[in-house]
């Protein structure tokens, strides 16, 4: 696998990766644009042909997140019960779609997986963001064993912390009364 650059303008270059194909044996050609100066492109370049050599997709997919998670879902749908795939889709309809929907698979950084959990945070409880998290991340964990991306997005994102709160309990004297209370009605049998 190899790489080179051409200039197309001034301060603009096209980067050409030869791919081979291992079943077929033909040679195809893989262009990307870059603006930058002739050493930073054969940089770019170089991380390219590197990538390429570590399994990473060769094809720029114009496949948004919001159709790779109606894929995921129906990948899923067969491996957990009716009721985690509802909530699965209930998480991936109401919140995902609408934060990242749009945005194409290979571009999703973690800055934009996190800029989502935090306007997530101001309309919903830390553990429904929580749970968007882990959703997001074992759907794009999946899109790393697909080889749709190098690596998981979200690896690089912290969830919003859930806090813990004490339990309350009601101390002896305090049950006392209120069986006290309770005796009179019909609910005393149970509650004793």
């Amino acid at each position: 696998m190899k790489g080179h650059i051409r200039e197309r303008s001034a301060g603009r270059w096209a980067i050409i990766l030869d791919v081979h194909n291992g079943a077929t044996g033909k040679r195809r050609r893989k262009w990307h644009s870059f603006a930058g100066t002739k050493r930073r492109a054969q940089i770019e370049c170089a991380r390219l042909v590197s990538e390429l050599q570590n399994g990473a997709p060769i094809e720029s997919s114009r496949l948004t997140v919001a159709a790779y998670l109606n894929q995921w879902l129906e990948h899923i749908k067969p491996q957990v019960s009716s009721k985690t795939f509802e909530r699965y889709s209930s998480i991936v309809r109401a919140n995902l779609k609408p934060a990242l929907g749009t945005i194409p698979l290979a571009k999703l950084q973690p800055m934009q997986v996190s800029a989502a959990y935090g306007s997530a945070r101001a309309r919903l409880a830390p553990r429904t963001v929580h749970h968007m998290h882990r959703v997001l991340s074992q759907a794009l964990k999946q899109a790393v064993r697909w080889r749709m991306l190098p690596r998981n997005p979200c690896d690089d994102c912290e969830p919003p912390k859930i806090e813990r709160r004490e339990m309350k309990v009601w101390d002896v004297s305090t049950m006392v009364a209120a069986l006290e209370l309770a005796r009179p009605w019909r609910v005393h049998i149970p509650a004793a």
